[in-house]
């Protein structure tokens, strides 16, 4: 099969590579369409400090079965899937608590096991869901990160309800989903993006309101007289938003980090107690968020916003225009015939 592996030094290249083999529980998908999600730039930058062995990256995958394991019971051979990138091992406390995301012993495709920028991928049967028979796959791949990943921070963790003010600070791939979930759920989205075509496309997904981080803390104050959000969501992960969403949280209001970041942030026990405010990581997604995603996607209430279409031969290219702010919304690499 042909696949694109990140090696040593940050190399990206297009390979030839043996078909990879299901187990007596996996099943082998033939990969339709994977996301280009920007936690691939991370893993990227990780591979240019030299630590990693090489890789096929990709965790945003939609597909077709082409064999099963011996094992295998919740699939047959032809089914399109969306593929779960958590391979967990339904063993250690974590899976018996239904944390599946926060797995001690599983697999992370794209990460630490061979992903989905290739034409075959393996996964276990317990990680993927059925398709809508009509749903765009260019659509569906993101679901598994994008979708499953706003829906978790959104509601899962967020608790976001009719009504409630939820601010979305960064509207990239998963932040324009989180304002779809959060119409879905009918809150109100106020949307604060830097970039002027973001912000264009986070109205275009709903947002009540899209302002400028400059203009956010006046532009709050008229949005919600006052209250304060019940929610405020992450998507960037530096000091300086940890510090608005901060602000911007009202009494009772629950933050939600969904970037990693390394800057050094000052929680202290008064912003936990005044107000009686959370403040929450969002790890990754569960295959329970998973489902609701493809269940709001076919019912025509979140569609990822894919912006870049590509054959998998031009993943570094694409790469290279998502590092450098030119991709609004997703990009979809294709291993086979690209959709239109």
């Amino acid at each position: 099969m042909h696949a694109v592996r990140f090696e040593p030094g940050g190399a990206i290249k297009l390979v030839q590579l043996p078909n990879p083999q299901p187990g007596p529980e996996d099943v082998l998908v033939q990969v339709l369409a994977a996301g280009v999600c920007r936690t691939d730039l991370h893993l990227l930058d990780e591979f240019k400090a030299g630590e990693h062995e090489p890789l096929i990256p990709g965790h945003e995958i939609a597909g077709r079965i082409t064999k099963i394991g011996d094992d295998v019971y919740t699939a047959k051979v032809g089914d399109t899937v969306g593929v779960h990138f958590e391979q967990p091992c339904g063993r250690c406390r974590q899976c018996r608590r239904q944390r599946t995301n926060l797995c001690e012993e599983g697999t992370t495709l794209g990460f630490d096991a061979p992903g989905g920028y290739a034409e075959f991928v393996v996964a276990k049967q317990t990680t993927i869901l059925p398709l809508p028979p009509t749903i765009d796959l260019a659509i569906a791949a993101p679901l598994g990160c994008s979708g499953a990943t706003a829906y978790r921070a959104v509601v899962a963790l967020g608790q976001a309800e009719e009504e409630d003010t939820v601010v979305i600070i960064g509207a990239g791939g998963v932040g324009l989903s989180a304002i779809q979930v959060s119409k879905a759920y009918n809150a109100r989205a106020f949307v604060i993006e830097p970039r002027e075509e973001a912000r264009k496309a986070a109205l275009d997904s709903g947002a009540d309101r899209v302002v400028a981080p400059d203009e956010a803390r006046a532009a709050f104050r008229d949005f919600a007289t006052d209250a304060g959000a019940n929610v405020a969501i992450d998507f960037v992960g530096t000091k300086a938003t940890f510090e608005l969403g901060r602000f911007l949280l009202g009494s009772g209001g629950r933050f939600v980090a969904a970037a990693p970041g390394s800057e050094a942030i000052q929680v202290t026990a008064n912003d936990l107690v005044d107000g009686g405010k959370a403040y929450l990581g969002a790890y990754s997604s569960t295959m329970a968020d998973f489902a609701r995603a493809i269940s709001l996607a076919e019912a025509g209430r979140l569609r990822p916003v894919v912006t870049r279409k590509a054959p998998l031969a031009d993943a570094a290219q694409v790469l290279n225009e998502l590092r450098a702010g030119k991709i609004v919304g997703r990009a979809v690499l294709f291993p086979g015939p690209m959709e239109p």
